[in-house]
This record gives structure tokens, sequence and C-alpha cells, in this order.
């Protein structure tokens, strides 16, 4: 289970997300902090409509939001948060003028009011 939400700003360069994601949730599971790779959902927004500071058009960015049920370690969250930013920095090639921030949020979903169905064929 966590949901991944990427979202980026537009003027990235030669950013293709689905590897990106493959990698991130492979890497969650390789590292043991998630068991089954089929319960990691991950998918990627590009946002053209976006401010950064004071509209600094030399900036963009990369924000990870991770959703996981509430419960966990914050120690654990710690180690998740910085495994996706690390991965994120180790994927994104530089960007020509372009101050690039990366960002990790760990949200929390109450387990009493999340849902879930899985319906195989």
């Amino acid at each position: 289970m966590p949901h991944i939400h990427l979202e980026y700003s537009d003027q990235l360069q030669a950013l293709e997300m689905k590897p990106l994601l493959s990698r991130i949730n492979r890497t969650l599971v390789e590292n043991g902090l998630f068991g089954n790779a089929s319960d990691i959902k991950s998918r990627a927004i590009c946002q053209q409509d976006y401010v950064i500071g004071l509209d600094e058009s030399a900036q963009a960015y990369v924000h990870a939001k991770i959703s996981i049920l509430k419960g966990r370690s914050t120690a654990l969250k710690q180690e998740i948060s910085r495994t996706v930013l690390e991965v994120l920095q180790d994927y994104l090639p530089p960007q020509n003028e372009l101050t690039l921030q990366l960002c990790v949020e760990i949200l929390e979903m109450d387990p009493d009011i999340y849902s879930k169905a899985i319906i195989h064929p």
C-alpha cells in the first residue's frame, strides 16, 4: 500500500516519468519498506499552472506525496522519505539554467475510513 503522487513543473527537460515511478516502486520493495510490490500505486502529473516564489521562471520542482496507512513509526516514515528523495536525486538530470527543488511529503491515511477492493478476472 502506498499511494505515490508525483507532481512536477512542466519546464523540466528530458524527464520520463514511467521509468522513475518504476524505480521508486522497486527501491521501496528492495529496501524492505513495503512487502508487496503490487500494493504500490504510483502516478505522475505534469503541472502547467504554478508559481514558485515570486514567479521565478528559473526554478522547477518535483514534489512526491506518499500516502500510507496511519500507525507507522516516525523512523519508518523518515526512511521512506529519504529513500524516495535519493531516488529522485539519482534519477533526475541537472537542468540547464534551472534550480530544481525536490520534495517528499508523507501523508497518513486513516485505516478506519480507507477502502479498497481487488477485482480479479
